[in-house]
């Protein structure tokens, strides 16, 4: 499998492609919400109540705000898909560094340390819907677990530990973004249990993922370079 060098800690960002659709649908969606909301506020402005004490006066004039938890799912949608286009993605994207692996997103990070994580493995999610069915690829870590009482002896279930929608930052074919993703955290898990993952190590990246892969700023350390050489496995 071809591979892209480039020194840990790497950042995969989400590609900037994917947030097109949710930005139209968002924008849609904030446009008719702005108009039904000035809509209404026109109309209870034009209607006259006969008693304004009544309740009708009272539920008219609060109707137009009725309109504020579309306006904010819109907004907050076209939001989160321009955080996401951001130069370097601050505020989404997986980090891959030598203790483990961290997961940003807006208002959290959630960090998952080599020792601690199961190996790594593919899962197929189907998801019917009116249109039809989609099918997400997932590269999920996924720890057994001893049985449960009632379980037949010997038997085992399991637990999943992470779950990474591998398409967001790979190259769109979801099926072998999910195992080439697998397959290298696999092999950076394998290193770091073996105490061979170092902090500045140069590791290759699949090239599926190359394009959105950058090298995760050091704190109190300078700008790091990127450095780019072709690694044939």
């Amino acid at each position: 499998m071809e591979q892209t060098a480039l020194r840990l800690p790497i950042r995969l960002l989400p590609r900037k492609r994917e947030q097109i659709i949710p930005m139209v649908f968002f924008g849609i969606f904030l446009g008719f919400a702005t108009f039904w909301t000035v809509m209404a506020t026109v109309m209870i402005s034009r209607t006259t109540f006969s008693e304004e004490d009544a309740p009708e006066f009272l539920l008219g004039r609060l109707f137009p705000f009725f309109g504020l938890p579309f306006l904010l799912v819109g907004a907050g949608g076209i939001g989160r898909s321009i955080l996401k286009m951001r130069p370097g993605s601050p505020y989404y994207h997986l980090e891959v560094n030598a203790d483990g692996l961290m997961i940003r997103s807006l208002f959290k990070q959630r960090r998952y340390a080599w020792r601690e994580l199961p190996p790594f493995d593919t899962l197929k999610v189907r998801r019917s819907h009116k249109g039809g069915v989609t099918i997400l690829w997932y590269t999920v870590a996924m720890q057994s677990l001893p049985p449960k009482p009632g379980m037949p002896p010997g038997s085992t279930y399991h637990r999943e530990v992470l779950r990474i929608l591998a398409d967001e930052y790979g190259a769109s074919d979801g099926e072998k973004d999910a195992k080439d993703l697998a397959g290298w955290l696999n092999g950076l898990r394998q290193l770091a249990v073996d105490n061979r993952l170092t902090a500045n190590a140069q590791v290759g990246v699949p090239v599926g993922f190359v394009a959105n892969a950058v090298n995760a700023p050091v704190v109190g350390a300078g700008r790091v370079q990127r450095e780019s050489t072709v690694v044939r496995s």
